[in-house]
């Protein structure tokens, strides 16, 4: 469907029945904003379901969109970045939501899934140190990466796609990708595992749309699932509170589980710790955020990328500041041009001057949620 103008020169946007006077505040009972406006602004850690209706959306640089998952029950995110457009939103009151994720955990990274734990959804108690997220865990029920290319099909011209059957309620789907040759299905790549299954999926494969003559593929997951009496997945339903350090995770029964959180974090402030020398009277110079991403390797048969640091794909922050008369670098007057977005953990920070100094200066950054708005237009 075509998208309605909804501006131009000298044309301010058309507020009449706008979503900001439609969405009443669970804290204050009033609407947020006050009046008719299409502006919706969520400080960190909140989340605001669309009404039912059909929207342009236009996103904010710190703001996702989330969708309900029919998998897991749950919400899977879009990773926020400012985009070239609106998007446009169909939404039945309850499918579609914004979430201003920044200052909270929105994974782990299992670097050790722990043994003898009960096969299932919510199996073990994930409790965290800060932050009062609220966390399910899956046990078992991976897939096997062996798939068997049972009937290899004829005149596939592009490689199809390939969709897993869904696991119980609560677990994660599996993934791959087929390789063809000579028309073929060669072969199969597990990609995700997935989580919480109690038998092997079946795979539905679908052509590519330029794909006119392929047919006759038929694939088979090993029946032998992996995994078992190990934490397989974790994700949270609950972003808690916003946190300014990463916490840490207790879990019950306890096993050897190790799960570091992986958290969305701003930048919201600069310390300088060295203050350096020769950067130039008045120069600018920037700052920037390194070591956005957690370290460590995911533990095997574990889902992916829920489960480890491809969740998420870092913005890094960049700030701007301006030497001192004696040439040195100072926190005063320094600008945060972008908070970042997706940042794991604390970062380190660089600072890239203007000319070369000959002591370089040497800060770190705070971190935390940031507020941001973002714009509905009703169609």
């Amino acid at each position: 469907m075509a998208s309605p103008r909804i501006g131009g020169p000298g044309i301010g946007l058309s507020l009449t029945g706008a979503i900001g006077s439609r969405i009443p505040n669970p804290v204050t009972g009033i609407s947020n904003p006050t009046g008719g406006s299409n502006a919706i602004t969520l400080p960190p850690a909140r989340i605001q379901n669309l009404p039912s209706g059909t929207y342009l959306v236009a996103l904010g640089a710190y703001t996702s969109m989330q969708l309900k998952d029919p998998v897991t029950g749950d919400w899977t995110t879009i990773n926020a970045s400012p985009t070239l457009g609106p998007i446009p939103v169909d939404s039945d009151g309850s499918n579609v939501r914004l979430a201003n994720l920044t200052g909270t955990p929105v994974g782990g990274l299992i670097t050790n899934a722990g043994t003898g734990l009960t096969n299932g959804i919510g199996t073990v108690t994930i409790t965290p140190s800060a932050g009062a997220s609220v966390w399910v865990s899956v046990v078992g029920g991976a897939i096997n990466s062996t798939v068997t290319v049972t009937t290899a099909g004829t005149l596939y011209t592009f490689a199809p796609t390939l969709v897993f059957s869904a696991p119980p309620a609560g677990g994660i789907q599996a993934t791959g990708i087929a390789v063809i040759s000579a028309g073929a299905i060669s072969s199969v790549t597990v990609t995700n595992q997935g989580a919480g299954y109690t038998l092997a999926p079946t795979i539905t494969i679908i052509n590519d749309p330029r794909d006119t003559t392929g047919s006759g593929g038929v694939l088979t997951v090993n029946a032998t699932l992996v995994g078992s009496g190990t934490l397989t997945a974790l994700y949270p339903t609950d972003p808690g509170t916003v946190l300014t350090a990463v916490p840490t995770f207790t879990f019950s029964p306890a096993s050897t589980i190790a799960v570091t959180a992986i958290m969305n974090f701003t930048v919201t402030g600069y310390t300088v710790t060295t203050a350096g020398a020769a950067y130039g009277t008045s120069l600018p110079f920037v700052v920037q955020s390194v070591g956005n991403i957690v370290a460590g390797t995911r533990a095997s048969n574990t889902a992916g990328p829920i489960s480890d640091t491809g969740l998420t794909f870092p913005r890094p922050a960049r700030l701007v500041g301006t030497s001192t008369a004696g040439g040195a670098t100072t926190a005063t007057g320094i600008v945060i041009e972008d908070a970042g977005f997706g940042l794991q953990a604390v970062p380190s920070a660089i600072n890239t001057p203007s000319n070369l100094p000959t002591t370089w200066g040497v800060g770190t950054f705070t971190v935390g949620g940031t507020t941001d708005t973002s714009y509905i237009q009703p169609f």
